[in-house]
């Protein structure tokens, strides 16, 4: 590993070090509370871990000029973390102020509903506009078995997670044992996931390109990010592996969702730190410049 390259992964290892930390500390809560207090807890980082993803994203997209490509990336990325923390929010309303009634019964779920859909819409939308314009400034990297392997890995791990998801949600909807806006709030998110889960092997692959250069722990913190999702949403069939009961297992593998967060807003701040110097010196002009059209 060269100089410039150790410097790099040092300037990076305490944001890192830093999700890690957010992390255990939200898995300790989870591990030594009451089952009463869960909610809270789960509420508390959900907040601490919204901000952070809307205070990164939005710092990147505002790094980028009016009419550059990844502005509008970035954009995405910030009113999909936006939009969820106003649907956080509606959850930690009703739990603070009917804190007996479930949610479910809650006349906020379907104005929570739309900001859902919405929230994914945006976020997946901007993925693949990520996924474009790398390949559009030339990081597409090459093919090859490994690469291959890599992403059958992904997308079936991203089959077996989401389809037995969407197919019970799907009976929920056509039986109507579930409230409509519930239902398509988990059939939202399901989808939504399940195309952040394929994009991991594509994203890792770029930052494997770009290693040694600030722009891949980029690409890390996303790829990173999307794994978290991974074990988050195969919390159903995790859970029962983990020791200390199904019950506490799901409600650790829960709190995954900090990590899934913070790693988004550390991409956003580390996109906007690489790319002060880049502008600086004009190094690599197309990763910040308007990419066209698609």
């Amino acid at each position: 590993m060269s100089s410039s390259s150790s410097r790099a992964s040092s300037s990076v290892a305490p944001w890192f070090i830093g999700v890690v930390v957010l992390q255990l500390a939200h898995l300790f809560a989870v591990s030594t509370s009451r089952p009463e207090h869960l909610a809270f807890i789960h509420d508390i980082a959900g907040w601490c871990s919204g901000l952070l993803a809307v205070a990164g994203t939005f710092a990147a997209a505002s790094a980028f000029g009016s009419g550059d490509y990844l502005r509008r990336v970035w954009g995405g990325l910030t009113a999909g973390a936006l939009l969820s923390l106003m649907s956080a929010a509606m959850r930690s309303y009703w739990l603070h102020t009917v804190p007996d009634v479930p949610f479910t019964a809650s006349p906020l779920l379907p104005f929570r509903m739309v900001v859902v859909v919405l929230a994914n819409v945006a976020t997946t939308f901007a993925l693949v506009l990520l996924a474009r314009t790398y390949r559009q400034s030339g990081l597409q990297p090459p093919s090859s078995p490994r690469a291959s392997a890599l992403w059958a890995v992904t997308a079936l791990a991203a089959l077996a997670v989401g389809v037995p998801a969407l197919v019970t949600e799907a009976r929920n909807l056509v039986s109507g044992e579930n409230p409509t806006a519930s239902t398509v709030i988990s059939l939202a998110s399901t989808l939504a996931d399940m195309t952040i889960i394929f994009m991991v092997a594509p994203i890792l692959r770029v930052a494997y390109m770009l290693r040694g250069g600030k722009l891949a722990w980029v690409w890390w913190a996303m790829g990173l990010s999307g794994a978290t999702w991974l074990l988050y949403d195969a919390r159903v069939w995790l859970a029962p592996l983990l020791p200390g009961g199904e019950a506490l297992g799901a409600e650790l593998l829960r709190s995954l969702r900090t990590s899934g967060l913070v790693l988004l807003g550390l991409a956003g701040w580390l996109q906007r730190s690489a790319l002060g110097p880049q502008k600086a010196e004009a190094s690599e002009p197309s990763l910040h410049t308007s990419a066209g059209t698609p």
